[in-house]
């Protein structure tokens, strides 16, 4: 039956082979020290940024500027640039070809092409984006003072894209506004047009004070016409048909008829006179007509004063855009600036030496393990071969 192990088997083994794990560990050490010199070193400076403060869009540009409006310009209406759009234009190869071409990063890094040295440089950097907003950058260079130097760099060159990137949305905004305003002025001028027509065609001027002065004429002349009936129906009962004052009574009430219908929409009545017909004209329309013409007068109005509120919010808008677009201040704030680091960041010699030499440790007792079991497994072997040959010597 075999034997457990227990843990002086183990020390056996480990005390047994000592020789090859020290020698391992030694060794490992020792040529990881070596490696560790030979690579290259490696200085990180890193510098916060700050963007600008949100600017509330009070009045709400994107709910009035269609989908004409050129490549999303809403940002300039009211958004912030965001952090996440910093990241985007901080990889760009515009930003990191300038710092290429700023510290002849091509010589630097010993790569022959410019893309070259672009994609080395974004492996070098780093972005944090804090809750608060803030970007942190991170840059690993050859020495203490390229590293900060190349941090601060990024800084400048990613505030002055991002000028650029505002100023020309500002740019295409303002031009957009430009030709809104324009057609808006157009309609605008049309719309005041075709109200004028509208006025001269029907002769409204003030269609409030017009209708009130037609409902009171209206009034007048019903009293007038009431009261001239009722005379008319005593003097028929008076006076004979052919009596001149009977006569005069109808004719008086006919006509006092007529000017009603014809102020009430009556198309067929005529006034016998120009004077009765230039005052009813000034009275304005036929009452009948008054709640059509008065929808309409009222729809032709309300278009001219939304005309008008646009282009008065439009000039606004536009006058915000030129001012936009004329602002050359930092829209960055630099939080912490990059400074020359003390200690480099790699290779970390020490760390690399105690890891080296702590997987060799491990590595090499495994070893010792294999090593003895196999041993023992050959020693095995052996003694059943001589048992065997000594079994079939006693046969013979």
């Amino acid at each position: 039956m075999k034997e457990e192990a227990n843990l002086l088997d183990y020390v056996y083994v480990l005390v047994k082979w000592r020789r090859l794990i020290w020698v391992s560990v030694l060794a490992v050490a020792l040529v990881t020290a070596l490696v560790s010199l030979i690579l290259p070193q490696e200085w990180k400076s890193s510098t916060t940024l700050v963007p600008p403060e949100e600017e509330l869009d009070q009045v709400g540009l994107g709910m009035l500027l269609n989908s004409a409006m050129p490549f999303n310009l809403g940002g300039l209406g009211g958004q912030p640039a965001s952090a996440e759009k910093l990241v985007t234009l901080l990889k760009s190869r515009r930003v990191l070809g300038a710092m290429v071409d700023r510290f002849g990063l091509v010589e630097g890094y010993g790569v022959p092409h410019r893309e070259q040295a672009i994609e080395q440089l974004d492996e070098y950097i780093e972005e944090e984006l804090g809750r608060d907003g803030t970007l942190k950058i991170e840059v690993r260079a050859a020495s203490p003072e390229l590293s900060a130097q190349l941090a601060n760099a990024l800084a400048q060159e990613l505030d002055a894209v991002n000028r650029e990137y505002k100023r020309r949305q500002a740019r295409a905004l303002r031009e957009f506004l430009e030709i809104r305003v324009q057609v808006v002025r157009q309609e605008l001028e049309e719309g005041g047009r075709a109200f004028q027509r509208f006025q001269e065609e029907y002769g409204l001027v003030d269609l409030e004070e017009q209708t009130a002065a037609a409902v009171e004429v209206v009034k007048n002349v019903v009293m007038a016409q009431v009261e001239q009936e009722v005379k008319l129906g005593v003097l028929r009962q008076q006076l004979a048909a052919g009596h001149e004052e009977r006569w005069l009574v109808e004719a008086e009430v006919g006509e006092l008829e007529k000017q009603l219908l014809g102020m009430t929409g009556d198309t067929s009545a005529r006034t016998d006179t120009l004077a009765a017909g230039i005052q009813r004209q000034a009275l304005g329309p036929q009452l009948r007509a008054l709640p059509e013409l008065g929808f309409q007068y009222t729809k032709l109005g309300l278009e001219l004063k939304v005309k008008e509120e646009i282009i008065r919010f439009l000039g606004t808008k536009l006058e915000e855009a030129k001012y936009k677009e004329a602002l050359n201040t930092p829209t960055l704030q630099v939080l912490d600036e990059a400074t020359p680091p003390k200690y480099r960041s790699a290779p970390r010699r020490a760390l690399m030496v105690v890891v080296a030499a702590a997987c060799s440790l491990v590595l090499s007792a495994v070893l010792a393990f294999v090593f003895e079991s196999l041993g023992q497994a050959g020693q095995r072997h052996q003694e059943q071969v001589a048992q065997i040959r000594g079994l079939l010597r006693r046969d013979q």
